[in-house]
């Protein structure tokens, strides 16, 4: 299968032919098809992968993996396609990926704000979501962002003014700096985005009203608030079509035991919650959480953290309305959203370290960077241009879509493949019923005793988490006797539920307490005694939303 180009920010149509392509040389593992429309009108694409002749794929764990919820963090778009693409080109060469393509399925959505994208790659605009205008504009008056000077960029404008707040720094002419309470010596300047004042008489200038404020990422029902306590959060809940597309594909497929949604620009791997610390969520859940995310910064050198603990600064005013919040803490699904990528840190910045980033000293280390790694094109140097309206100005600043925002292309196959790593071994984390054996005891002529042994040899409980116990998402496993009129039960149910099954995280250092007191193991033994003819046979059915199902026949000998 031809390797799709991982140096290039792919667009909707690009993406789309690729998808098919991949599809088309896969029928017996991969089908695509569209989960709804985006507001414009535009195909929301999934791949569905599982090795269809091994059983329905609804009847095995499912793993949702999804990107680009926000329209210019068009790398977890490139991290899913690379996902696709390596399930697929590494089935039946490696066994690892072959038995995750066999037992699992794998439900991917590569681009959830596509209109969104086109606009971030094909105009020199940037925007958080989608293109709904929204709130309604009163007005449009003020510095609006555009790219006056034409050179494909919106970049930054300086403006000499002696009651300007920056100042050029000491150490690097390219670098703007705040001035210093008692600083009297300039020049001294205003930095605005470049852009055109709209209805502006000559005095001060103020931003114009954001044509697009809408974050499809604060549009989930969990902890939602509106958009005056929480930005972005769209009029009510699910009020997006591509949110609302999003959910009723999700809940549509109960199998689902694990999620990963990509975003930027962070370098670390979030997890729930946003909203409250480690000590009001379930301890099982923590430590799962804790064990498959240490694996994940193996893998990819990012940090591990709670969402609330480590990377929200203002405890008072946490994110609501997040879609891994919603996955978690209404359906129980232990989910990741890796913030993908982080040129601060790699050049030597400190991570969470909000007032540092903006400090001159930080700012200088990316500068340094920039030189080194990219050979200074991710900044561009100031320039004194006309403005029609504030006459000379200069412009510059960084090209922030693919250095800040995006990795710069030669970076981004490193990012896919250490990440699609990290998803895969989650992925193998998901819980898995099976037969572990079958007795047949003859009682007496015509009776016998049926015993089937179960078990979840995967290391989620085959509920997912304790959170979907909680909150009703997780149905018991059962184990059901299926046989012809010839067969009698006995004693014992037909169909029987034997609750849920800690898999083997119920066994490391006490991580299944939640267990306790229970009764239940990591195997439970079922029996029934039957009345039916030697040479008998009869099916056994174990089966698990979150878990799959296994299937074993038996001969009564």
């Amino acid at each position: 299968m031809k390797k799709p180009d991982f140096t290039r920010y792919l667009d909707y149509a690009e993406l789309t032919e690729t998808l098919r392509e991949m599809v088309k040389e896969n029928e017996n593992l991969a089908k695509m098809y569209s989960i709804g429309k985006t507001y414009e009108g535009r195909d929301m694409w999934a791949v569905e992968i599982t090795n269809f002749s091994k059983g329905s794929p609804d009847k095995k764990p499912g793993m949702y993996i999804d990107g680009n919820h926000h329209a210019g963090e068009v790398t977890g778009s490139a991290v899913c396609l690379y996902t696709i693409w390596y399930l697929l080109s590494n089935y039946g060469k490696d066994p690892f990926v072959t038995r995750l393509v066999d037992d699992r399925t794998w439900y991917i959505l590569p681009r959830i704000s596509a209109d969104g994208a086109e606009v971030f790659l094909h105009t020199p605009h940037t925007l958080r979501s989608s293109t709904r205008e929204y709130p309604p504009r009163e007005s449009d008056d003020g510095l609006n962002p555009e790219d006056v000077d034409g050179d494909g960029w919106i970049l930054q404008m300086r403006v000499l003014d002696p009651d300007g707040d920056f100042k050029v720094s000491s150490k690097d002419d390219r670098l703007m700096v705040r001035r210093e309470p008692w600083d009297t010596e300039g020049p001294f300047y205003r930095v605005y985005p470049e852009g055109i004042i709209k209805n502006w008489d000559g005095g001060e200038i103020k931003m114009a009203q954001p044509k697009w404020g809408l974050d499809l990422n604060r549009n989930y029902p969990a902890f939602w608030e509106p958009d005056n306590v929480q930005r972005g959060a769209g009029p009510y809940p699910l009020s997006e079509p591509e949110t609302r597309n999003v959910a009723n594909f999700i809940l549509s497929h109960p199998n689902i035991a694990g999620a990963m949604s990509y975003h930027t620009t962070m370098g670390a791997i979030l997890r729930p919650s946003c909203t409250k610390p480690d000590t009001k969520l379930p301890p099982a859940d923590v430590a799962l959480y804790k064990t498959i995310g240490q694996k994940g910064t193996e893998l990819t050198g990012y940090p591990h953290v709670s969402t609330y603990e480590d990377y929200t600064f203002d405890k008072s005013n946490p994110l609501k309305g997040v879609f891994m919040d919603w996955l978690y803490e209404h359906l129980g699904i232990i989910t990741f959203s890796t913030e993908l990528w982080d040129a601060s840190v790699r050049a030597g910045n400190k991570l969470f370290d909000r007032s540092g980033r903006s400090a001159e000293e930080a700012q200088l280390n990316l500068l340094k960077w920039n030189d080194r790694e990219l050979a200074g094109k991710g900044f561009e140097r100031w320039r004194k241009f006309n403005h029609p309206q504030l006459g000379e100005v200069e412009i510059g600043g960084w090209k922030s879509k693919f250095v800040l925002t995006n990795p710069p292309p030669q970076f981004l196959e490193g990012e896919c493949h250490k990440n699609c790593m990290f998803t895969l071994y989650h992925a193998a984390c998901l819980p898995e019923v099976h037969i572990d054996k079958t007795g047949v005891e003859k009682l007496a002529d015509g009776l016998y005793k049926v015993t089937v042994v179960v078990t979840n040899k995967s290391y989620m409980p085959t509920s997912g988490s304790q959170q979907a116990v909680q909150v009703g998402r997780a149905k018991p496993v059962t184990v059901e006797i299926s046989c012809g009129d010839e067969i009698q039960v006995i004693t014992g149910k037909p169909k029987t539920e034997i609750g849920h099954l800690p898999g083997l995280s119920g066994s490391r250092g006490g991580r299944g307490a939640w267990m306790a007191g229970s009764g239940e193991g990591n195997r439970k033994e079922v029996e029934w005694v039957v009345r039916a003819e030697k040479g008998s046979r009869l099916t056994v059915t174990v089966s698990s939303e979150r878990a799959g199902t296994a299937t074993a026949e038996v001969v009564l000998e």
